[in-house]
């Protein structure tokens, strides 16, 4: 370290200290930390942290090596048999995509170090589109592209509001976070009807356009209702009361529609009868006529009472407060 015999007694004797600057090489040569160096102690903390995180440094990689050397040996074997049995690799590349979809399951997140919670979810998506496309060429099929919206859709359903709520790009309409989630489902959803509806209709699975006519309304009321139930967080009052409304509101949303729609499909329109509270009968409780109408009107009620149990404990508190 160019450093004098004396330099080092007077350190010896605390008549002096090492320039600061030394001390990561004095460190080092110690085997010690720059810690244990100043306080003269130590630091079983830290050397039992440096200890697990070396393990664990180990196990990781042994980890990874294992799912390397499984993933080779299956698509190897796979190939050789692909080969053996069919003279030309067919079944083979399912396998290929299959243990490409478990790569990025298992060593890719490892792999990214930085925005991982953006690329991983996006790989395994790419992963398992391509997947979806090898089966759909294999079987012969046509329904690739409604099994990737579907998929895509559920991704966007998770990870929209995570992302709202993580990237500094929404920072702005962060406290909107579950009305724009909401949103972009909704508009997510409706585009995944759309290409359902088309490819029913191209394939010859329906005779017209259900969208307009039972999907958009339906989509459109829950989407609606639960604006406005998400609404009732911003009112100026104590939680019983907001929970007690939302309560009531989902009361209203359920048990009001039956009692006035009509519609044209024969099932569609016993499911809303059998969710008509007005036909409930409770002295009697027979399978397919009544039974149905009576549980409806069992669970109305009860959130009735609910929301007015609710209501009430919030507005004795509310005047609690007052006083």
């Amino acid at each position: 370290m160019y450093v004098s015999e004396s330099a080092v007694s007077k350190w010896e004797k605390n008549v002096a200290r090492p320039d600061i600057s030394l001390l990561p090489k004095l460190s080092e040569i110690l085997g010690v930390t720059e810690h244990e160096l100043i306080t003269a102690s130590i630091d079983n903390r830290a050397r039992e942290e440096k200890v697990q995180a070396r393990r664990w440094r180990a196990v990781s990689l042994s980890w990874s090596l294992f799912f390397y050397i499984s993933y080779g040996v299956a698509l190897l074997t796979c190939f050789i048999c692909n080969l053996a049995v069919e003279h030309t690799l067919s079944w083979f590349w399912i396998v290929a995509s299959a243990l490409l979809l478990a790569f990025t399951c298992t060593n890719l997140p490892g792999l990214i170090k930085k925005n991982r919670l953006l690329f991983v979810p996006l790989s395994m998506y790419t992963a398992l589109a391509l997947l979806l496309g090898v089966c759909c060429l294999y079987t012969a099929g046509d329904w690739f592209w409604v099994a990737a919206a579907s998929v895509l859709f559920g991704l966007v359903v998770l990870f929209t509001p995570i992302y709202i709520a993580k990237y500094a790009v929404f920072e702005r309409v962060r406290k909107y976070n579950d009305f724009l989630s909401l949103l972009v489902d909704f508009l997510g959803l409706n585009g995944l009807l759309l290409l359902i509806n088309g490819y029913t209709l191209a394939a010859g699975y329906a005779s017209r356009w259900w969208y307009c006519s039972i999907a958009l309304p339906i989509v459109a009321g829950i989407y609606l209702s639960l604006n406005l139930l998400l609404s009732i967080r911003f009112l100026k009052t104590n939680r019983f009361v907001k929970t007690g409304l939302v309560l009531l509101l989902t009361d209203v949303f359920l048990y009001l529609p039956p009692l006035f729609l009509k519609l044209n499909d024969p099932a569609l329109q016993k499911e809303l009868n059998d969710a008509n509270v007005l036909r409930a009968d409770l002295l009697s409780w027979e399978i397919g006529v009544t039974l149905e109408n009576n549980v409806h009107l069992l669970i109305c009620l009860t959130l009735l009472l609910l929301s007015a149990i609710f209501c009430t404990i919030g507005m004795i508190r509310r005047r609690g407060v007052k006083n």
